[in-house]
Order: C-alpha cells, then sequence, then structure tokens
C-alpha cells in the first residue's frame, strides 16, 4: 500500500508541475499576441488591429502567392488623394476607382516579419491621416 501512495503523490507532482507549466504558457503567448496586435486605444479604429492581423498572417507565404491588393473604402476624390500621397511617401503603390471610390494598394515585396511590419505601419500610418476604411485583401495571382 505504501507504492500506491508514492504513485499518487507522484503523479499529483507531475499534474501540479505540468499546470504551472501551462499557466507559464498561456502567459507568454497573452505577452506575444499583445505585442504583434495590441488592443486599440481610443484614437485608433477597430480596422486597424485587423489590418495588422491580416498582414501578419501572411509571414512566410509562399512567394508565388504575390502580390496582395489591400482594399480601401473613402468617401471622396480629395480623401483617396491624400490617402495615396501618404502611401506614396513610404514607396507603396496604390490606385483609385472612382466608382466605386475605393484605394488599392499593391504589395508585391517579401513575406518576411520586416517587410510586412514595414507595410502595415507604412498603412497604419497613412489610415491615420485621412478617413478611409479598409475593406479586406486578396492574392492577386
Amino acid at each position: 500500500m505504501k507504492w500506491l501512495k508514492w504513485v499518487a503523490a507522484i503523479a499529483g507532482i507531475a499534474a501540479g508541475a505540468a499546470g504551472i507549466a501551462k499557466v507559464i504558457t498561456d502567459k507568454k503567448n497573452k505577452s506575444l499576441d499583445n505585442y504583434l496586435l495590441p488592443a486599440p486605444t481610443d484614437d485608433e479604429s477597430e480596422e486597424i488591429p485587423a489590418l495588422k492581423a491580416d498582414i501578419l498572417s501572411w509571414v512566410g507565404q509562399d512567394e508565388k502567392s504575390f502580390p496582395v491588393t489591400l482594399t480601401f473604402a473613402v468617401p471622396d476624390a480629395k480623401v483617396a488623394d491624400r490617402f495615396q500621397e501618404e502611401l506614396a511617401r513610404d514607396g507603396l503603390s496604390s490606385s483609385f476607382d472612382t466608382n466605386a471610390n475605393v484605394v488599392d494598394v499593391l504589395y508585391n515585396g517579401e513575406s518576411t516579419i520586416e517587410g510586412l511590419t514595414f507595410l502595415a505601419s507604412a498603412v497604419i500610418n497613412a489610415m491615420k491621416t485621412t478617413d478611409v476604411q479598409y475593406q479586406g485583401f486578396h492574392f492577386t495571382k
């Protein structure tokens, strides 16, 4: 009977250690999530985290999938011009559809974390200076 108590004690210790390891892993994952996709501040729209999540989901994507087009709705041509000028400052190309009031941003860069982080920050900076709404993306090929 003593060996049964020892087995139960060892199983209890193992279960406790596994629980502690899970808590630590969950805490690290939550910290990483908050780093990659922080909660929007009061001056950020809800579209910015969605945009970041979409762009960061392309990390490691096959190069044959690119280029990718990001689509933004704009209220009028003036806003579209301002948005395109902001994008051009960072070297991003875009086009404006006057019938649909949509600006398409074409990205044909690398699918590395550095390249996609640059894309995200450039587009978000342009969004903050204008009144545009992120609509989504599609791979062009």
